[in-house]
């Protein structure tokens, strides 16, 4: 007897919420009958720097041919600007891919990411794709609360997901709380931090992750053009993170 197509799914991934992208500002307005100002993607209204447009006209009469999969002139320009190697440099579609990716290579079934109540949807869905154990830890003034997420590692845990400023909430943590809580994270523990706000951060003491990566070489810190940089389009992300993971997620993916 035959079984459904949907029964060879595995439970874990049958149980996945959908992840609904906000509609187009053009079906709004046909909906509406109204001339809409989209907000909910955080996208830069300003758009990409006119220097942008100009690379990539100029990048056009390329496009027949594959792109440098190593993409070297890139990560070494970001090496530079980090103050890191080209090695600890990873480029993805987007900060979105390196999320997934992070989980790919950190977690299995037996494991666990963990990550807080009020954040990025994307990072639970990451660990739950993995087939590991979601854990959460709750927020505390609609913020990042690191000692309980201190508290909630367990010998089980491989990833913690972090956004500073957070998505939704735009709270943000300073230097000193987030090195506390670097020394209390096992070094066999990944903790990847999302920078894709930093830019518009408004308080003074936001963490130097550069600086803090040379002595954590478990941290991963992600960025991305699409925002302050006016490119979501374009789907450029990046991380700095150690060697072996940067290379461990380039097998992968």
């Amino acid at each position: 007897m035959t079984r459904p197509i949907e029964e060879l799914i595995p439970d874990y991934l049958r149980g996945l919420p959908v992840y609904v992208p906000g509609k187009p500002i053009e079906e709004v307005e046909r909906e509406l009958k109204i001339h809409a100002v989209k907000m909910a993607s955080n996208e830069n209204p300003l758009g990409p720097s006119p220097l942008a447009m100009q690379a990539v006209r100029a990048m056009m009469s390329e496009s027949h041919r594959y792109p440098d999969g190593g993409t070297k002139v890139l990560r070494e320009k970001l090496a530079r600007m980090r103050g890191v190697q080209p090695e600890e440099i990873f480029i993805g579609l987007g900060s979105s891919e390196i999320i997934d990716l992070a989980s790919r290579v950190m977690l299995r079934a037996g494991l666990a990411g963990l990550t807080s109540e009020g954040s990025y949807a994307p990072f639970s869905t990451a660990i739950r794709a993995n087939n590991a154990k979601l854990l959460l830890a709750p927020q505390r003034k609609f913020a990042f609360d690191l000692q309980a997420i201190a508290q909630a590692i367990t010998p089980e845990t491989r990833v913690i997901y972090l956004a500073n400023p957070n998505n939704p909430t735009g709270t943000a943590f300073g230097a000193k709380e987030f090195r506390d809580f670097l020394a209390r994270v096992p070094e066999t523990v990944l903790v990847v931090l999302d920078e894709a706000y930093v830019h518009y951060a408004v308080r003074t003491d936001m963490p130097d992750s550069a600086e803090l990566f040379r002595a954590h070489k478990n941290l991963l810190t992600l960025r991305t053009f699409s925002k302050i940089y006016g490119l979501a389009g374009m789907r450029v992300g990046y991380c700095v993170s150690h060697p072996a993971i940067a290379d461990l997620m380039n097998r992968v993916r």
